[in-house]
């Protein structure tokens, strides 16, 4: 009997929505892909992990168990990939960087080519998260590191985490927007009459939070900043983006304004699990605390030449 650590995700996560359409559509898959993973695992445990209630699910008896037990079981497989990789060799076959949606696309992308270049064997994989999902990624072992994950470290146990710095944000309206020419500090009251643009929290395990919403406004969710700067430049939605990106945009349509509660400077951190750490981790931990690019994945635009 052979179970796939992907297998156990998928239940856990089923679990945890208790729904597999739900499950499904965070896991971008089709809810007859998520059943037929669920089926094959209760088939090879040979217990019922699931009972249905109507449009939702619980766990059986089993099911609680097995979920109270795996996330130890996954734990202990991913240590052991790791760990069977670096003995062998000392380079990590593979390697999966979580990324905070707010750091420089730009910094990464100069970040990838030089490991690249560096461990042309390791396989690498660039994911992106939002708000307290890079730390999710990072203690659900589905990360080995995380950049520029934000405000504190949830927990320190197994983890070796530096500041990187504070990243600026700018509070926008559009050109046209009735509060583009109020001459005064905005107020939270006049500000929840109007749509403040999101981006969803890729949390699982953590609390999800937003980067700017009042209590009472409405959120209008969209999948990247691109998108929320052109929402706003058109005059439907409000909202705090960060200042390197509103900075790629110029003025055009977009008008900055000082609100009652101004957002503060996000500070950012680069972490990894203590454990396990190959040659290729620990290279990549270097190249990304020199302080020319510490300073880039804050959104200070790089000195010529000092990319690199």
């Amino acid at each position: 009997m052979f179970t796939s650590d992907e297998s156990i995700r998928i239940v856990r996560l089923v679990a945890q929505y208790q729904s597999i359409t739900a499950a499904a559509e965070r896991l971008n898959k089709v809810p007859s892909a998520i059943s037929y993973t669920v089926r094959k695992l209760e088939e090879s445990f040979g217990a019922k992990l699931f009972e249905r209630r109507g449009c939702y699910i619980r766990l059986t008896e089993a099911g609680e168990y097995f979920i109270a037990h795996s996330k130890a079981i996954l734990d202990d497989l991913q240590a052991l990939k790791c760990n069977l990789a670096i003995v062998q060799g000392g380079i990590e076959p593979e390697l999966t960087v979580a990324v905070n949606n707010i750091v420089p696309r730009d910094a990464i992308i100069q970040f990838l080519c030089d490991l690249e270049d560096a461990y042309p064997t390791t396989r690498v994989t660039i994911q992106q998260e939002v708000y307290n999902g890079c730390w999710d990624a990072l203690y659900a072992s589905k990360a080995d590191i995380v950049v520029g994950a934000p405000h504190f470290v949830p927990k320190t146990d197994g983890i070796t985490s530096v500041a990187l710095g504070h990243l600026a944000w700018d509070f926008l309206v559009g050109a046209d927007h009735p509060l583009a020419d109020a001459p005064h500090i905005l107020q939270s009251a006049e500000l929840r009459k109007y749509p403040a643009v999101c981006i969803k929290d890729t949390s699982i395990d953590f609390d999800p939070m937003h980067a700017w919403l009042l209590e009472g406004q409405k959120p209008i969710f969209v999948p990247d900043f691109s998108m929320a700067v052109r929402i706003i430049a058109r005059n439907v939605a409000i909202g705090y983006v960060p200042t390197h990106i509103r900075a790629a945009f110029g003025d055009a349509g977009l008008v900055s304004k000082s609100i009652q509660e101004q957002k503060h400077a996000t500070r950012l951190f680069l972490a990894h699990r203590s454990d396990g750490v190959g040659k290729v981790r620990a290279w990549c931990v270097d190249y990304l605390m020199r302080p020319e690019f510490r300073a880039w994945l804050c959104g200070d635009a790089p000195q010529q030449g000092s990319a690199r």
